[in-house]
């Protein structure tokens, strides 16, 4: 949700995405700039990240930005730009800036729950299936696959998404659910 602080406020168990340290080296900020950027891109190429977040001593400097416009060539002038004024201004001698990865796949997920409320599980499901497919470690969009599949009357497939949930999170909350959920739907014997 737009002005929640940081990963600190996601439940455990959900990824709070993949955080870049940098050193900065003032005299050589624009060369540790573009190595940043290259690593980015190869983020990027994997498809599972979708969002950009820079931040300063804890304090985030500019809003979300999308992947794509961060790694294009045209991106290295305007926010690399803009970041590099921040950063100059305020670094005296080495410092870390964080750069967090972010996935779309917490919101996917969201919006799948709104959908199976409202009573549309098949949509709900490809929503689930597109959160999955954003992240496949996050257990909150595995354990509503199995949800959905469970209420289309498909045991053995809402097992499965159920176990792949709890793998994920196995002493955490969503874990805990999986397990209560899936508990009735194996085998007995």
């Amino acid at each position: 949700a737009p002005g929640r602080p940081g990963p600190q406020a996601l439940p455990s168990g959900e990824p709070a995405g993949r955080v870049l340290p940098f050193e900065i080296d003032p005299k050589r900020m624009e060369e540790g700039l573009r190595k940043l950027q290259g690593e980015m891109v190869h983020w990027a190429n994997k498809g599972r990240y979708t969002r950009v977040r820079f931040k300063f001593r804890g304090k985030q400097l500019l809003p979300d930005l999308p992947l794509a416009a961060v790694v294009a060539a045209e991106g290295l002038t305007f926010y690399w730009g803009g970041i590099l004024r921040v950063l100059v201004a305020n670094v005296v001698g080495g410092s870390v800036f964080q750069v967090e990865l972010v996935n779309d796949a917490e919101k996917r997920v969201q919006a799948g729950k709104e959908t199976l409320l409202s009573g549309d599980v098949d949509q709900a499901l490809v929503l689930f299936r597109e959160a999955v497919a954003m992240d496949r470690d996050f257990p909150s969009a595995h354990l509503n696959v199995g949800v959905a599949l469970k209420l289309k009357g498909d045991r053995k497939g809402a097992l499965a998404a159920f176990e792949k949930a709890k793998e994920r999170d196995p002493e955490g909350p969503v874990g805990t659910e999986a397990e209560r959920l899936a508990a009735p739907l194996r085998p007995q014997g």
